[in-house]
């Protein structure tokens, strides 16, 4: 890529960030971001490599957050804390970083096909679309708005190795598909279907299918790999937090005409037509539609190249069953899916109609006679900042420090961490924080040292056998010992606060948190898929991929 190609694309996105860059904050409705960001800088600063413990979550009974929720988003927000020393300010870094990528993962992935122009004509779509604007600036969707840009990435890479299935493509693959993975908890699940049909459809030109075959499974088995030490707990433990989600599916599919008909409001999703919130698909989006159809049913001879034509058909049955998904009348294929519930909002499959739409975008530009391509290129560029621009920017901006946010999620009694799951043992959500970090009835407590967030010391002098209590939720990764012995916890009434029984006489007593026996082998296996991608790099051997 060029420098003039780079220079291009990070001008065209200041648009669409410059809220995010100029003085003020703006407070989208996932505000909680926030806490999950300096909660995952609080995990790294306590020692847990990897993180999975935010250690002042519920009045400071802490909550494995990490352990089950997607990561890479607060990995990089917790970076640029610790660069900034903002959490409003690495919170809209995110973001930043979140459109930067979006339209330089699209234009790459674009160039693999097709020309300058109609890959900088999607790139910009792909960015320049109005769910983007509801991702950033009224829902503040980390996770969704990095899942989405590293998207494009996904395809490129795959596209790389089908065209040159070498160690690098192998390793390149490989790890996009695990920060993919990373970014956000079933994204790639709904996207998982397409990328497989979009490696069928191109893998069809090519002659050494096996062997591309080959290279493909070792990405995804090293993409897997390197990602193992989140999704392999995740997806064991999740017995061990409550299954009830606040948001039904039912109760948010668009309707059509939302879809269809531009509107625009920073409210929330609803039940009904009546949402505050914009769930248009586009109007340059769907010209885009309207035009590659007609231009399919009319003027087929344009589709010279099958390998476009392939693309083409491709993107258009993913935008299709992506609107039918969105509609309610999908429901009953919505419930084979054992945890369908979770998936929350159907609209949420707006991000794969703004990709198969920026895809069909270049593909128009770029099967147009030469003398149409330049001003077919333009209108779309110019519609899509016409129409959108004024979609990127906030409801209002507010000047606060971080002490008022932190003050809100780990003080406020009003502050409601509504979508923690709660551990299987926890009966009740604490309302309030609690007195003491230790209790233990009739015995006495003395020189608490706090280590670090995740390890307490206590001396305990009890008259005679208690039990006492460590107001921290039980949870599989917190230990205790006794004089130095590990020794038995179990889970409290009402709140599953951690609960250790200590003999008659002085004792010391320790609480703290480290990697469990499955989740020490599951960062083993991630250690060793990033080695062993190293050692392909480095050694180049293609014979060996």
């Amino acid at each position: 890529m060029s420098k003039k190609i780079v220079l291009i694309l990070l001008l065209a996105v200041t648009p669409a960030i410059y809220y995010l860059i100029k003085p003020g904050f703006y407070e989208p409705q996932d505000l909680h971001h926030l806490a999950d960001i300096y909660q995952m800088a609080r995990a790294f600063a306590s020692g847990q490599i990897p993180p999975r413990l935010g250690p002042d979550f519920t009045f400071g009974y802490s909550y494995p957050l990490f352990n089950f929720y997607y990561v890479l988003p607060f990995y990089i927000g917790a970076l640029f804390y610790a660069l900034f020393g903002s959490l409003t300010a690495s919170f809209e870094s995110v973001f930043v970083l979140s459109a930067v990528l979006s339209v330089f993962g699209m234009y790459l992935f674009l160039r693999e096909f097709f020309d300058k122009l109609p890959s900088f004509v999607g790139s910009l779509l792909f960015l320049y679309t109005p769910y983007r604007a509801v991702q950033i600036y009224v829902r503040g969707a980390m996770g969704e708005a990095l899942a989405l840009s590293i998207l494009p990435f996904v395809f490129w890479a795959g596209a790389k190795l089908i065209k040159k299935p070498n160690a690098v493509n192998v390793s390149i693959l490989a790890l996009t598909l695990s920060v993919f993975l990373l970014s956000h908890n079933y994204l790639w699940l709904l996207s998982a279907v397409w990328i497989v049909l979009f490696i069928v459809c191109i893998l069809v030109f090519e002659k050494e299918k096996i062997k591309i075959i080959k290279n493909l499974a070792l990405s995804v088995v090293l993409g897997l790999g390197m990602s193992f030490y989140w999704w392999f707990p995740a997806f064991f433990e999740y017995h061990l937090v409550s299954s009830v989600t606040p948001f039904l599916m039912e109760d948010h599919f668009p309707f059509i005409k939302q879809l269809i008909i531009p509107s625009w409001g920073h409210g929330a999703s609803v039940w009904g037509p009546t949402d505050e919130m914009s769930f248009q698909i586009g109007i340059v989006n769907l010209v885009v539609i309207a035009s590659v159809l007609g231009i399919l049913l009319f003027v087929r001879k344009l589709f010279k190249n099958k390998r476009v034509l392939f693309i083409t058909l491709w993107a258009i049955l993913g935008f299709f069953v992506s609107v039918f998904f969105m509609n309610i009348r999908s429901l009953f294929l919505w419930k084979i899916l054992p945890f369908y519930q979770f998936i929350q909002f159907p609209w949420r499959l707006l991000f794969l109609t703004t990709f198969f739409t920026s895809v069909l975008a270049a593909v128009i530009v770029h099967i147009l006679p030469k003398k149409f391509t330049k001003i077919t290129g333009l209108l779309f560029i110019g519609a899509s900042l016409v129409l959108t621009t004024q979609y990127f920017r906030p409801s209002k901006i507010v000047f606060k420090g971080d002490d008022v946010y932190l003050q809100r999620f780990f003080e406020s009694r009003n502050y409601s961490e509504d979508y923690l799951l709660l551990p299987k043992w926890v009966d009740e959500r604490p309302s309030d924080p609690p007195l003491l970090k230790f209790e233990a009835g009739d015995a006495v407590i003395s020189d608490i040292k706090k280590i670090t967030p995740v390890f307490y010391q206590a001396e305990i002098d009890a008259g005679k056998p208690t039990t006492i209590s460590f107001n921290t939720y039980y949870f599989p990764g917190w230990f205790a010992k006794i004089d130095g012995k590990i020794s038995e916890i179990k889970p409290g009434k009402p709140y599953g606060q951690i609960e250790l029984n200590v003999p008659e006489g002085n004792h010391k007593v320790e609480f703290y948190w480290k990697e469990t026996n499955l989740r020490k082998i599951s960062d083993y296996i991630s250690l060793l898929s990033l080695l062993f991608i190293g050692f392909l790099v480095r050694s180049r051997r293609v014979k060996k991929v």
